[in-house]
């Protein structure tokens, strides 16, 4: 294993207050020490920036930058101009590592041929417990010593790359360690003024300069799905018209490749994307009057007309046979009883949890 990998990890940052502390020490906690920590304060005006100066006196890893509340995409951004490291990492100010060896394994990459690895990702909090557990004996014996990475695969091999569209790995950055080398070539930049698929188009960016890619069996990072301030749990007006130029993009990618698998994982996505958009429409924060609902809900059904489900698995084959014979009313009536059925799902939870406390 490689000890001298310099590894950048760059967070961005916006009224983060709640949970930045423990993002930056589930960093700096792990074993690979030789690491930079760019944190970039997209203008803050909570207690962020008294975090960062208190972090800072004590520990000379880490960099902090300032942005005038431009967005993730160009606070990566300015991070990525100033990052020096041999590997890229990318964590969300309200997420954290698990493993402490994760950064240990991905150094120990360096001597290979990927140029990408990824690692296994948990939204359990328990797992937060379970990896407190193991930083306790990291430095005597270190885990990540008994991990080796997958069998590198080609990148742009559909049979590599398909199961990751499918399965939405390939829209994030966080479940990821990138060597800077193949960054370069690839030139790959944030876009900004993208709210929704950023890291998506990154990683299309990305994949056309990448050689191989690397999987390690390590549970290395935790995300955080009770944040309220996420844009999972908001009603954004103009969300389907963003997930749809990124597919566009994920689109012409496969059209590229001439991969007929990819072309097939990329028009599933599509058709995800019409149904969650059609659920968003009975978001209690939706304005929009019935009637607007269901023009808005055929919209979102002639936007992605049909899945082709040659190349798909046997769950997204019946997704897709399914979702072809539904028009778009019967669409919006499904959903609407589907999101009925959550939000009374968690009302149930808030009331279990306020007895347990």
């Amino acid at each position: 294993m490689s000890n001298d990998a310099l590894i950048s990890v760059i967070i961005p940052v916006h009224n983060g207050e709640e949970y930045l502390a423990a993002c930056l020490r589930s960093v700096l906690a792990q074993c690979h020490e030789h690491l930079e920590l760019i944190v970039v304060d997209d203008g803050s005006t909570d207690g962020t920036r008294a975090i960062l100066e208190d972090f800072g006196t004590r520990d000379p890893r880490i960099t902090r930058l300032q942005t005038d509340h431009a967005g993730a995409s160009a606070a990566r951004n300015a991070a990525l101009a100033k990052a020096r490291g041999e590997w890229i990492m990318f964590v969300d100010a309200d997420d954290q590592l698990l493993s402490p060896c994760l950064l240990k394994v991905v150094a120990g990459c360096s001597e290979s041929a990927v140029d990408v690895v990824t690692f296994e990702t948990s939204s359990n909090p328990a797992d937060i417990a379970d990896a407190r557990e193991a930083a306790l004996i990291a430095r005597h014996r270190c885990v990540g010593e008994e991990t080796l990475c997958t069998r590198p695969h080609p990148v742009l091999d559909s049979s590599y790359l398909g199961p990751k569209i499918i399965d939405e790995s390939f829209n994030t950055v966080w479940n990821k360690a990138y060597r800077s080398a193949a960054l370069a070539r690839s030139v790959a930049r944030f876009p900004t003024g993208v709210h929704l698929g950023e890291d998506l188009l990154f990683n299309l960016s990305f994949a056309r300069a990448a050689s191989a890619g690397s999987h390690l069996p390590l549970l290395g990072y935790y995300y955080r799905r009770d944040n309220s301030a996420s844009v999972t749990k908001r009603f954004i007006p103009g969300k389907h018209d963003e997930l749809m130029l990124v597919n566009d993009a994920l689109q012409q990618f496969a059209s590229d490749l001439s991969s007929p698998d990819l072309i097939a994982a990329a028009g599933y996505i599509r058709a995800k994307n019409a149904v969650s958009s059609t659920r968003d429409l009975h978001h209690q924060q939706c304005p929009f009057p019935l009637h607007e609902k269901l023009a808005a809900a055929k919209a979102y059904r002639s936007a992605a007309t049909r899945v082709g489900v040659r190349g798909l698995g046997p769950v997204q084959r019946m997704f897709g046979t399914v979702y072809n014979l539904l028009d778009y009313r019967v669409l919006f009536l499904l959903t609407g009883l589907l999101a009925a059925a959550n939000r009374r799902g968690d009302s149930l939870s808030r009331r279990r949890w306020v007895a347990i406390r």
